[in-house]
């Protein structure tokens, strides 16, 4: 594994090599970089570049193609650099106890709250066209939607405006204090009933979690239509409410924040196969 970017980037790569470590007979993941989870950093052996099989790239990869390449002595280890983020890959179960968060001091918030991961700070400038914030118009729905007191977890202590006016914009709620992304992510993880943002972090968190509900906006790269490699959207999970936005490309421009601000950013409740770029109907 050559581990790069954030810490849910290397989640996904972790788990990516696992899957393909139970796959080889005698498999076993090197060189993972994962402290925070107390993954320790096991060094490859002397003759680890013999029968190399390089596996780069974004996010596809063939799986069985890379297994036929041990079954029949053509390779004989991996060198996977890429980000492996589409649900095909995973089973839940199995890869939820590589990541031990039990002794991690973190909030547990409970029916009466409604957590909401908030994505900011290195976005805000339109750097990723396919990462984005969420409008406040949507904050304001889920909240009064739901009846529970929203607790905003994340960049919410970035001195920028986006942070500023979310303050202003929602006085009476919980802001959580800045922590540890492993804090953070714990947080997320521990939520009864959840907001994630356009980010693997909280979608992460999310699906790890035994959260009652999490509502997932349908935009960036959870969008299939943008973004066809990557495939994070959990159709069969009933946990899930799936929110369709039509923003187009995130450009950080003044004119589409100030309608971040306010309530011109259309998105609408819909039903799975809609979140699939199916014919569904809008839920609401």
């Amino acid at each position: 594994m050559q581990p790069f970017g954030g810490m849910a980037n290397k989640m996904f790569q972790y788990m990516f090599c696992h899957v393909l470590a139970k796959r080889i007979p005698g498999g076993y993941v090197c060189d993972a970089d994962l402290p925070e989870w107390s993954i320790a950093r096991v060094r490859p052996p002397l003759l680890w570049k013999y029968r190399l099989l390089r596996v780069d790239g974004y996010h596809r990869y063939d799986l069985d193609g890379i297994i036929a390449a041990f079954r029949d002595r053509r390779a004989r280890s991996i060198r996977f650099k890429g980000f492996a983020q589409r649900l095909g890959y995973y089973d839940r179960d199995e890869v939820s106890g590589l990541f031990d968060g039990r002794a991690v001091a973190a909030p547990t918030h409970g029916d009466d709250f409604l957590v909401i991961h908030v994505r900011a700070g290195d976005i805000l400038d339109g750097f990723h066209r396919n990462y984005c914030p969420m409008p406040f118009g949507f904050f304001e729905t889920l909240i009064k939607d739901s009846g529970r007191k929203p607790v905003f977890v994340g960049q919410t202590h970035d001195d920028n405006d986006y942070c500023r006016r979310l303050r202003q914009r929602f006085p009476d709620a919980v802001f959580a204090p800045k922590a540890s992304p492993l804090t953070d992510f714990e947080t997320l993880r521990r939520a009864s009933h959840l907001v994630t943002g356009v980010s693997s972090f909280s979608w992460l968190a999310g699906w790890l979690s035994s959260a009652r509900t999490i509502h997932l906006p349908v935009a960036g790269i959870f969008d299939r239509c943008i973004r066809p490699d990557i495939d994070l959207l959990p159709l069969d999970d009933p946990r899930y409410r799936f929110h369709q936005f039509d923003m187009g490309d995130w450009t950080g421009s003044s004119e589409q924040l100030a309608a971040f601000y306010g309530d011109a950013i259309p998105f609408r409740e819909v039903e799975p196969q809609a979140a699939a770029g199916g014919a569904g109907k809008a839920l609401r």
